[in-house]
Parts: C-alpha cells; sequence; structure tokens
C-alpha cells in the first residue's frame, strides 16, 4: 500500500474544519475502525526542546 498525503492551505479561523477535510482527504475511513474513539495528539516536542524527550 502506497502513503496518501492530503495538503492544504489554512486559516485560524478555519484549521478545525480544515482538519476534517484533511482527514477526508486522506480516506481516514478506510483505516480507522468507526466504533473505536481516536485521538490526535500533538507532539509537542516537534516545537520545544524537552530533554531526553527531543532525541532519537
Amino acid at each position: 500500500m502506497k502513503a496518501k498525503v492530503a495538503v492544504l492551505f489554512t486559516r485560524p479561523e478555519t484549521v478545525v474544519d480544515d482538519i476534517g477535510r484533511l482527514m477526508e482527504l486522506a480516506g481516514f475511513k478506510k483505516f480507522l475502525p468507526q466504533h473505536i474513539s481516536t485521538i490526535l495528539k500533538i507532539n509537542i516536542s516537534w516545537h520545544h526542546y524537552f530533554p531526553a524527550c527531543s532525541t532519537t
């Protein structure tokens, strides 16, 4: 299976709706069971340095 990437320009006023649109464009329903809750988590270590968290 090939990876699928969706890209969309967004604005602060529309970012929540845009995330939903991106998920639809990426075909998320094909891969995430609808009967199980899914949480999107921001990886804050990408934006801030945390010792022992920001290393690979």
